[in-house]
């Protein structure tokens, strides 16, 4: 019993130090949902330097894909692009509160690229109704 309750220990402490790199992916989404956050009364300075945080959760190439219900859907391609679309979006919000509903991570065989598809809520400005993307 005792082996088994040490194997047990030992693939969980393996899990907790080398977690899969979908784990990763799905724990650093998260984080940059709750950096995507702006609360009220932000000082600009804080909620510009926010911008670059959440930029800074994607690669240098990475592509995002937003498609937001009644809306075009819109193409973003590698850092500059996303640091312009996230200053806009910032500089015109007062406050802003993400909620991802699902997640769904594609880590590819090469093991260097990966696809993630997210339905997350977007509360803006303090409205109770959410825009879903």
């Amino acid at each position: 019993m005792a082996v088994i309750a040490a194997l047990a220990l030992g693939v969980w402490i393996y899990q907790v130090l080398f977690p899969s790199d979908e784990k990763v992916i799905r724990k650093l989404l998260a984080e940059a949902a709750e950096t995507a956050a702006i609360r009220p009364n932000e000082n600009p300075l804080v909620t510009l330097a926010g911008g670059n945080k959440l930029v800074g959760f994607f690669s240098r190439d990475a592509v995002l894909k937003v498609d937001v219900a009644g809306v075009d859907g819109r193409t973003i391609s590698g850092h500059d692009d996303l640091l312009q679309a996230v200053t806009a979006a910032r500089a015109s919000l007062q406050e802003a509160k993400i909620q991802i509903h699902e997640m769904h991570v594609v880590v590819n065989a090469d093991k260097v690229s990966a696809t993630a598809q997210i339905v997350a809520s977007a509360y803006i400005n303090g409205s109770s109704d959410p825009m879903v993307q």
